[in-house]
């Protein structure tokens, strides 16, 4: 097993309380390396200069055909932003975040520590939870989480400018189900859509640093006897895991933010990191349901059958699950840098 596959597993070991400020932006770019990102593409590189850390867009990871626009890379990227700032509170240090504090061209955001942070149980237990947070395509067991859990998702989407709308009723659930299937058979049309994904699918031999294992799929027979459709993330080689038997109730929250700028995606990736980490630290894993998000059309309606306070930028499923291997992720020389 390679070195990177390791150190995927594990968080790296915290600077020591003399290091410099750049030291410590490089340990936060290592924490935030583990962000979720859409087929594990990875797409951002950390460049530390003067004590501060900007986060950049990797355009030679862009997925061109389903994400044009590259919405759901910013989305990565504001979620490998919250990581960093959940480091920097661990280690004592307040984070201030800037979104593309140079325009459009420029880095996603930049971060800067503005003073002593008092940390909490809380911050250690948020960043202890992101080697731990795993996305999850099989059964998930919504009725074993607290009860208020769903509720302090929702606070903390809103922390970062975001709406968690709780999809609950068996009226809305039965329509984001026929709607994420209607989705589902758009995009399968589409064969760029299928192109696209296999160039990042990885067999169990495959040992890349990113892409997503095809044993990490549900598979298609499973998926489509559940209540909402998973894409399928197998090939002919793979063996997808099999079908557990727990309950499968997830908790499912659409994540919608006030306009669709990349202000507004960048403030999506904040708002998933933040409540990826707390559901996280409450025993439980997520995967995603963005397919009606992905076709426009259907995404539209979703926002109108479902009354959306705002523009949908990604669904999320929520429960306890079962253990699941960490995906890889790339060395940490292969995406810091020093200016």
């Amino acid at each position: 097993m390679s070195s990177t596959w390791i150190a995927a597993s594990s968080l790296p070991a915290e600077p020591v309380a003399t290091a410099d400020a750049g030291t410590r932006m490089i340990w936060y770019a290592t924490v935030a390396r583990w962000a979720p990102s859409k087929h594990n593409t990875q797409p951002w590189r950390f460049v530390e200069s003067n004590g501060s850390l900007d986060v950049w867009a990797d355009p030679l990871r862009v997925l061109v055909d389903t994400d044009p626009h590259r919405r759901e890379l910013l989305i990565s990227c504001g979620a490998a932003v919250h990581l960093a700032c959940v480091a920097a509170r661990a280690l004592g240090h307040r984070p201030h975040v800037r979104l593309l504090p140079e325009g459009r061209g420029g880095p996603v955001a930049r971060i800067e520590e503005v003073g002593p942070w008092d940390t909490s149980e809380d911050d250690r237990s948020l960043l202890a939870a992101v080697q731990h947070r795993r996305t999850d395509r099989g059964p998930l067991d919504g009725h074993s989480l607290p009860a208020s859990l769903p509720f302090s998702l929702q606070s903390a989407a809103s922390a970062h400018g975001a709406v968690l709308r709780l999809v609950s009723t068996v009226g809305d659930r039965a329509t984001l189900a026929d709607l994420v299937t209607r989705a589902d058979r758009l995009l399968v049309r589409h064969g760029h859509v299928d192109d696209e994904l296999t160039g990042w699918l990885r067999e169990p031999d495959d040992r890349r640093p990113d892409g997503v294992p095809t044993d990490h799929t549900r598979g298609a027979a499973a998926s489509y006897r559940a209540e909402f459709v998973q894409r399928d993330f197998s090939s002919i080689r793979s063996q997808p895991a099999p079908s557990r038997s727990h309950p499968d109730t997830p908790v499912v929250g659409v994540l919608c933010t006030p306009a669709d700028r990349a202000e507004d995606w960048l403030v999506a990736g904040q708002a998933l990191g933040a409540v990826l980490l707390l559901a996280t630290v409450a025993g439980a894993h997520a995967s995603y349901l963005n397919q009606p998000v992905e076709e426009p059309s259907i995404r539209v309606q979703l926002r109108d059958q479902l009354q959306l306070d705002g523009v949908a930028q990604l669904i999320l499923r929520i429960g306890v699950g079962s253990e699941v291997t960490p995906t890889p992720r790339r060395d940490v020389d292969e995406v810091t840098f020093r200016a």
